[in-house]
């Protein structure tokens, strides 16, 4: 496929370097760039599709052909374990069956002891390709149950082992250290054993112990080399079990070179098979055969280092009777596995990707190449037809062009075609026929547009004079109203002077009055004191003199404290109002200063207020400014949200705000009552200059616009309003702990009249 699109890169380039300016040309090259790219573009999709569908197939090819070997492996493999059984049954049937009467002279008929003491099969009957080949050590006693056990199996392999071994290596008894009867054709076992032969170790016995198979069950024996056969093996053993004891275990011996050429002999084109055991050996490779036989069946998996190998050593094992197919990590290969039954091997089949990217390649490659051959068809086509009907009308109707350019409205073209380029070339025409009318119009309209220009301009300057009046008439009242407004803050400081010089006199009178009550008490009884000293004083009199003169000290001593700290609270008050100087202040402590300040007002009205404030809340700010904004809030609330109400609540409330991070800079304080309410309506105008509702009944439209000034110039805080006619009225205030030191000071105060 890289070939072919080289080429027709080459045949593109040519075409663009020979095509011109034209419009056929310029459009002939855009229609083969497009057939290029569509013809790349199916060539992409027919690689992308046969890439999906020939992996999906390769992968069931694999999983099928995995299964059908595993299969037919394990099949060999069911068709020992099934002998060893049968031959377990029957031995133990004819065991159980009632000895005939010669059974004795049967045994000494077959058997005797050879010179070296083992008792085999007669010399003169010792045929292993035909009969049973038997040992039996010498050390052992022939009683009656030993002799009738052997003889048993020799009858039972006589008959039975010609067709066990046509397919498989053997078929024999053990007695577990005492002897063998075997049925081989290719070994005489018995003629290989000698006196100190001992088979209780050997593999295919050894596993069959109680001790080490409780279940007494059929079991497979890991690979395993025999020296006699000189083949390496894999043997099922079934042990036997006869009155409670462990007699015998009946096993057949399964060639390994011969299970691996019927389960390996074939592999898919360009891939191959293994086979791993259980335990993570090597059994099979088509690449490590001599390291196999080198390691006599123990080629463990971890000791190659093969990353592959130990990929699919790492995998999960399929279930019995299934298999399953994955892609290597490296995406090189996709690999095929499924257990074989019986000694429960893994066989694994490895397939390379590569392959079927190559038939891939191929299959898109020849779809290139005959996208090729289409496309310079077409091309040819389409040229030829772009030049009779394209190319011929655009350069007449390019000479109409030139001739319009000059100024000759006057076209004749030719109309008669009924496509695109007829009815083009009719527009042309009547395009022409409209602009020689246009033209003749558009001199007529300029004339008239001169003197319209002259008419406007006269009419902008008599505009730019009357606006330049209306400015100046502005500025005016701009200066006007600037002027009011600060007569309308004025009166407004005055006023909340004048309240505050009538809470003075109204909270100083109570205790100034009882001062003097108390006063003149102590001189008239300082005059009778005199009048009973001149007359002679009891002594009883002297006591209740002392008496009342101690009480009337305690009445004008408490009076004039009272004034006192009245006088201490009003003066902090009127610092604070007379100065925009900062200073460190308790906030708990100022509230309670501009209350005690308003005490008057609030005792002729039923409403009662409540403050929350947490003790040890400093602040280094503006006392002043903030004591302003508390007096103005609260009023508000007293003339407009509780006007007219029988009780009523103020709530004055600060918290210290939260911050994840640590301690916050900033206070939260709230003013709120349960009064009527603001409406809607005029929420967003309440801070404005001069807006109040009660215009004309001593409202001016300046408190609320005097205090959020304040917060937002000289506390550097925010003021908000939240209000319903359900739940009153409530300003949230949030300020910083410390006013940061550019604050604006030209604040508006009492003292500044």
């Amino acid at each position: 496929m890289p070939r072919q699109a080289h080429h027709l890169g080459r045949l593109l380039a040519g075409l663009h370097s020979k095509a011109d300016a034209t419009l056929a040309r310029g459009l002939l090259w855009r229609l083969s760039l497009a057939l290029l790219l569509s013809i790349g573009l199916l060539a992409w999709l027919v690689h992308a599709v046969s890439s999906r569908e020939l992996r999906a197939k390769s992968l069931e090819e694999l999983r099928m052909d995995v299964a059908e070997r595993a299969r037919a492996g394990g099949a060999d493999f069911a068709i020992a374990q099934a002998n060893t059984e049968m031959l377990r049954d029957e031995y133990l049937r004819r065991l159980a069956a009632p000895k005939p009467q010669d059974w004795r002279a049967q045994f000494s008929k077959w058997f005797a002891r050879w010179p070296d003491q083992l008792l085999r099969v007669r010399p003169e009957l010792d045929d292993h390709r035909h009969l049973p080949s038997v040992y039996l050590r010498p050390q052992l006693p022939l009683d009656d149950e030993l002799m009738w056990q052997t003889q048993v199996a020799f009858g039972l392999l006589r008959e039975w082992g010609p067709p066990m071994t046509a397919r498989y290596y053997s078929a024999y008894f053990d007695l577990p250290a005492k002897g063998l009867i075997m049925f081989s054709p290719s070994v005489n076992w018995a003629a290989e054993a000698n006196a100190q032969t001992n088979n209780f170790d050997y593999p295919p016995v050894a596993g069959a112990a109680p001790d080490k198979n409780p279940q007494r069950r059929n079991q497979w024996t890991p690979v395993y080399y025999d020296d006699k056969a000189r083949i390496y093996m894999v043997s099922t053993v079934t042990p036997i079990d006869y009155g409670g004891q462990w007699i015998a275990c009946v096993s057949q011996d399964v060639a390994v070179d011969s299970l691996l050429k019927r389960t390996l002999g074939e592999a898919l084109p360009g891939g191959y098979n293994m086979i791993i055991s259980r335990d993570k050996h090597l059994i099979a490779h088509p690449n490590l055969k001599a390291k196999i036989e080198a390691a006599q069946g123990n080629l463990a998996l971890a000791s190659l280092g093969d990353p592959l190998l130990d990929e699919i050593a790492a995998l999960g094992l399929p279930e019995a009777g299934e298999a399953i197919v994955s892609a290597s990590r490296d995406g090189r290969y996709m690999l095929g596995l499924a257990r074989i039954p019986g000694p429960d091997w893994l066989f694994v089949s490895v397939y390379p990707n590569a392959l079927l990217e190559a038939e891939a390649d191929k299959i898109a490659a020849n779809i290139l190449l005959a996208g090729a051959v289409v496309w310079l068809v077409l091309i040819s086509l389409l040229g030829w037809i772009v030049r009779r009907q394209i190319s011929r009308p655009i350069t007449a109707l390019q000479s109409a062009v030139q001739g319009v350019s000059d100024g000759h409205f006057d076209i004749t073209l030719p109309t008669q075609r009924a496509d695109e380029l007829g009815q083009l070339g009719d527009a042309f025409v009547h395009m022409g026929e409209e602009l020689a009318r246009r033209e003749a119009r558009l001199k007529k309209d300029a004339s008239e547009l001169e003197q319209g220009r002259a008419l406007l301009e006269s009419r902008v300057e008599e505009r730019t004079a009357a606006l330049h009046a209306s400015n100046t008439e502005l500025s005016q009242t701009l200066l006007n109203l600037s002027q009011t407004q600060s007569s309308l803050m004025r009166a407004e400081k005055l006023a909340s002077l004048g309240r505050l010089v009538a809470g003075v006199a109204h909270e100083m009178g109570t205790p100034v009055g009882n001062a003097r009550l108390a006063a003149t008490t102590l001189s008239a009884e300082a005059e009778a004191m005199v009048l009973a000293l001149e007359q002679g004083m009891r002594r009883s009199e002297l006591e209740g003199f002392v008496r009342r003169v101690g009480s009337g000290s305690l009445i004008l001593q408490a009076n004039i404290e009272r004034v006192s700290e009245l006088l201490l609270s009003f003066k902090q008050v009127a610092v604070d109002s007379s100065s925009a100087q900062r200073r460190q202040f308790e906030l708990a402590q100022l509230v309670r200063e501009i209350l005690m300040s308003m005490d008057p007002t609030l005792k002729r009205l039923p409403v009662e207020v409540s403050v929350d404030i947490p003790a040890g809340l400093e602040m280094d700010s503006y006392p002043g400014a903030l004591g302003q904004v508390l007096t103005n809030l609260i009023s508000n609330a007293l003339l407009h949200g509780l006007e007219g109400r029988t009780q009523g609540h103020i709530a004055i409330h600060a918290r210290r705000l939260a911050d994840p991070t640590g301690p916050s800079d900033r206070v939260e304080l709230s003013v709120s009552d349960d009064g009527a309410g603001i409406p809607a309506d005029i929420q967003a105008r309440v801070f404005d200059p001069f807006f109040t509702t009660r215009m004309g009944r001593g409202g001016t439209g300046l408190g609320l616009n005097i205090s959020h000034n304040l917060i937002s110039n000289v506390l550097c805080g925010t003021i908000s309003l939240h209000s319903s006619s359900a739940n009153g009225t409530c300003f949230l205030i949030e300020l910083p702990l410390v006013a940061p030191s550019g604050a604006d000071n030209e604040t508006i105060l009492l003292t500044d009249l």
